[in-house]
């Protein structure tokens, strides 16, 4: 074999090589992260009564508020909330909420059971989120320390300072 030859495959190895390098397929698996998160959370909104059962009261709510985080969830520490809800006298409170960060992510909570009032223990889910928050899951906890319900104006507004929880994204 020539010297022209092995040169020749010898470049077109290289350069395949280094076309595999470049362009072929490179696989990262990226580690999930996880986390605990600590703060506040304050909202405050409208409440719609029902006419139900005499004696049972219930009613729709829709707050607005902001989640100030001490542990940042994933890279945000500060969220705007809004939550839609029903509260029934007799079964507690169901709600679904919205955290949107400051750059546009969400995440999405789901809260039932729970009577909305001061002093109760409340438990939520985190079920999903978009952005760098995509595929998020956890739980949290947190005590209403004080519900203020105006009878005359149907407002209503809360504030905590015990949410905790924990977190993973995918």
């Amino acid at each position: 074999m020539s010297r022209h030859g092995s040169h020749s495959r010898l470049l077109r190895f290289v350069g395949l090589l280094i076309a595999v390098t470049l362009l072929g397929p490179v696989s990262f698996a990226a580690a999930a992260e996880e986390g605990t998160f600590t703060g506040t959370w304050i909202a405050s909104g409208t409440r719609q009564l029902q006419d139900f059962k005499e004696g049972r009261t219930v009613f729709t709510y829709q707050v607005k508020g902001h989640v100030n985080l001490k542990d940042n969830l994933g890279e945000v520490a500060d969220f705007w909330s809004e939550c839609s809800g029903l509260w029934d006298a007799e079964t507690g409170s169901t709600a679904r909420c919205v955290w949107r960060g400051l750059e546009g992510q969400k995440v999405y909570i789901v809260m039932d059971g729970q009577p909305l009032e001061e002093g109760v223990q409340i438990t939520g889910q985190v079920v999903g989120g978009t952005g760098k928050l995509e595929g998020i899951e956890g739980a949290f906890t947190f005590t209403w320390t004080s519900i203020f319900i105006n009878e005359d104006t149907d407002t209503l507004t809360g504030h905590t300072e015990n949410l905790s929880g924990t977190y993973r994204i995918p």
